[in-house]
């Protein structure tokens, strides 16, 4: 299989190369190396040996390195249509390749693109729409199925979805045979003074458990703009895929003080709603190199936050960032992250990133051995 994908690979790169005045391939990409240190990412968690009653560390240190490298190509044919397809190289933990380091494979994007004058078709492995922009909710998603898009003007545009992500092997039938199918519409749009919305709605039909409270319909609107000197942005979400409809929300305002910007992110999430994962912070949310899974909002339970993110360019290549943030966790206790990065950049598409982060925890009283989680990460990247 590896040679077979290895071999498309390499029939793709001659097609660049040899392609005539009638067709057009092009190829980017990224790639990263990524050195970790983790202490407390189970926040004190243990398990029981049911023979030997022996205790354990669910997660107590985990120090590792990992790297990969993703090629993105787009051909596009003499009228306008197109194909994508995005591969995943050596994508894993340095272990000998037994995590994947060794391998090549689809990523996450492989699919057509049809033009037809103010609309547009994809079909296959492609990207689908959510509160992308403030990174709130369902965002950076990429599932099979396809979309419509409809521009009628260059401030506004429609997208119409059905998805599958998941199919039933037993029988192929794809109306009534266990499977998952989503529908979707979003709407987004572009306002005088440089206001922005986007919001929509998207229905799951979950046929696999066959309960009603796996059916449900979630999305939310998100917003983005100046209030004066300030850089606004919120979102309101929700979520009926659950026994009970779960909500989330937050408010944002940034604002420069020349090589500095200062602001103020105030949320909440209820009722079982999880923000996406690169939402937040960098130990709660945040999608960073060392943001621990168990804190992405809405985890911990109902969650109200307020942070203070903080940013200084001390230079064209060094910018270093900051968090101060204070959550609450109803049942879950609460607790307070401080945390920063630094972001050098080498050259032109290489940059080095550091973080790191520290997240103290005040259980409740019936949590027994509670710890606080730190974390640090060295990245290396590349883009072209």
């Amino acid at each position: 299989m590896k040679k077979v994908i290895a071999a498309a690979a390499g029939l793709m790169l001659v097609g660049a190369m040899v392609g005539t005045a009638s067709a057009a391939v092009s190829i980017k990409g990224d790639a990263r190396a990524r050195f970790y240190f983790q202490s407390n990412y189970d926040l004190g968690a243990t398990t029981t040996d049911e023979e030997t009653g022996a205790v354990t560390r669910v997660r107590e240190k985990d120090n590792k390195v990992a790297s990969r490298v993703r090629m993105e190509m787009r051909g596009e044919a003499a009228g306008g249509a197109y194909a994508v397809g995005r591969l995943a190289i050596g994508n894993g933990t340095w272990d000998g390749g037994n995590s994947g380091t060794n391998d090549v494979g689809v990523a996450d994007k492989a699919y057509i693109g049809v033009p037809m004058g103010m609309t547009e078709l994809l079909a296959g492995r492609l990207p689908t729409q959510g509160l992308e922009s403030t990174a709130f909710f369902e965002q950076d998603i990429t599932r099979d199925g396809l979309s419509y898009h409809i521009n009628p003007s260059d401030m506004a545009k429609i997208t119409l979805g059905y998805y599958i992500p998941y199919e039933a092997a037993a029988n192929g039938d794809l109306v009534n045979d266990n499977d998952i199918t989503q529908w979707a519409l979003w709407v987004q749009s572009q306002f005088a003074g440089g206001w922005a919305t986007r919001l929509g709605v998207m229905y799951e039909d979950n046929q696999v458990t066959d309960l009603d409270e796996d059916d449900g319909a979630y999305g939310g609107i998100e917003f983005m703009g100046p209030a004066g000197p300030v850089a606004m942005s919120g979102a309101l979400a929700f979520d009926d895929r659950n026994v009970d409809t779960g909500y989330g929300g937050f408010l944002k305002g940034m604002m420069n003080f020349g090589a500095a910007s200062a602001g103020v992110n105030v949320g909440f999430t209820s009722d079982g709603f999880v923000t996406d994962g690169d939402f937040g912070f960098i130990m709660l949310g945040g999608g960073q190199s060392i943001s621990p899974s168990s804190l992405i909002l809405g985890t911990q339970g109902d969650t109200w936050w307020i942070g203070v993110p903080i940013s200084f360019a001390v230079s064209e290549m060094l910018t270093l960032q900051a968090n101060l943030v204070w959550a609450d966790f109803d049942t879950n206790g609460d607790g307070f992250e401080i945390s920063g990065s630094a972001i050098y950049a080498i050259s032109d598409g290489c940059s080095v990133d550091l973080d790191v982060g520290y997240f103290a925890w005040s259980a409740p009283d019936e949590v027994q051995n509670e710890e606080d989680p730190f974390g640090a990460g060295l990245t290396f990247n590349v883009s072209f």
